[in-house]
C-alpha cells in the first residue's frame, strides 16, 4: 500500500514539474500572421488618422503620442481579435522608446507587462527596404510595402523618428535576412505550431 502511495506521490510530483516547466515558456506563434495584422492595422490606422485626429502636416503628427497609443490598443485588439487564433493566451503589446513592437504573452490579461511574462515578438521597420520585420526566437520575417506612401505617413513617420533619436543605425535593420516561408513553415512544423495552450 505505502508503495501505491510513494508511486502515486512521484507521478504527481512528475506531472506538476512538467507543467510548470511547459508554462515558463508559450509555444511559438505565427510571425507572418503577427505580420499580417500588423500591416493591416498600420493601413487601416494611417487612413483615418487624419480625419481622427485633426492632424493636417507630419511635422504635428510627430509631436504627440496620443495617436501612437491608441494604435497600440488597436493592435493589440486586432492580434487577439485574429481569426484563427494566433496565440492561446492574450497579447500584449508595448511600444518601446526605439520604435519597436513588442508583442508579450499577457497571461493575466491585465495590459501591463509583468516579470513572469515571456515576449512572444518584436516588430521593427526597415526604411531603406520598405519592410516590417518580425522576430521571435531564431525566427526572423517580413513583409514588404509597395512604394514609400506609408512611409511617409504618420504613424511609420513617428516609429522611424523614434528609431532616429534611438540611434539606430537603419543598416542594421536593412541587414536582417527573413527566412523563406518554406524555410520557416518547415522549422515551425518540427518545433511545433504554437497552437496550443501552455501552463493551462
Amino acid at each position: 500500500m505505502r508503495i501505491l502511495r510513494v508511486a502515486a506521490l512521484s507521478a504527481i510530483m512528475t506531472a506538476t514539474i512538467l507543467i510548470t516547466g511547459c508554462s515558463s515558456k508559450p509555444a511559438s506563434l505565427d510571425l507572418d500572421r503577427v505580420l499580417d495584422v500588423t500591416a493591416s492595422t498600420l493601413e487601416t490606422f494611417e487612413s483615418r488618422a487624419q480625419s481622427d485626429y485633426g492632424y493636417e502636416t507630419d511635422a504635428d503628427y510627430t509631436k504627440t503620442d496620443v495617436a501612437m497609443q491608441d494604435f497600440i490598443k488597436q493592435l493589440r485588439t486586432n492580434l487577439n481579435r485574429a481569426n484563427p487564433q494566433i496565440h492561446a493566451d492574450p497579447i500584449g503589446v508595448n511600444l518601446a522608446d526605439d520604435g519597436s513592437i513588442h508583442g508579450y504573452n499577457d497571461a493575466n490579461n491585465n495590459g501591463s507587462k509583468d516579470s513572469d511574462e515571456v515576449e512572444l515578438f518584436k516588430v521593427e521597420i526597415d526604411s531603406e527596404k520598405n519592410r516590417l520585420i518580425a522576430s521571435s526566437e531564431n525566427y526572423v520575417r517580413d513583409h514588404r510595402f509597395s512604394g514609400t506612401g506609408l512611409l511617409a505617413g504618420f504613424l511609420l513617420g513617428n516609429l522611424l523618428g523614434r528609431q532616429r533619436n534611438a540611434g539606430i543605425n537603419p543598416k542594421s535593420l536593412s541587414s536582417k535576412t527573413a527566412m523563406s516561408r518554406s524555410s520557416y513553415k518547415s522549422a515551425r512544423s518540427r518545433s511545433g505550431s504554437g497552437s496550443h495552450s501552455r501552463g493551462k
